[in-house]
């Protein structure tokens, strides 16, 4: 899976303005939006807009927290139970990434979390 710069991650994080790739926002609303290109994610008993303000908080409070991989991989197949969280700017970076190559029948397996 193609990897953007760490600046460059930041960058598109929405710390500044630039076309590096994808942020928050736009990888929220992928997830979770019923418009355009999006997968249009749902869960039982919690509404769109509920399920893009908790994915925009956890990426951003994630984007806070200056760190490493630390053995996450958003390209490893997660099972249903599997419990992952965004802990640092790295791996919501790679998570980010992940979301927005990834084919959306695939994101029940792959780039965790979706929650």
């Amino acid at each position: 899976m193609k990897r953007i710069s760490a600046f460059c991650s930041l960058v598109a994080a929405g710390w500044l303005a630039s076309g590096c790739g994808p942020n928050c926002q736009s990888t929220c609303d992928r997830l979770y939006s019923g418009t355009g290109d999006s997968c249009d994610i749902q869960r039982p008993g919690t509404t769109q807009t509920e399920l893009k303000t908790t994915c925009q908080n956890k990426c951003e409070e994630a984007l806070s927290q200056p760190g490493e991989l630390e053995g996450y991989d958003p390209d490893e197949p997660q099972g249903s139970s599997a419990s992952v969280t965004l802990e640092n700017e790295k791996q919501a970076a790679v998570w980010m990434d992940c979301v927005a190559e990834t084919a959306c029948e695939d994101l029940n397996l792959y780039c965790a979390p979706i929650w």
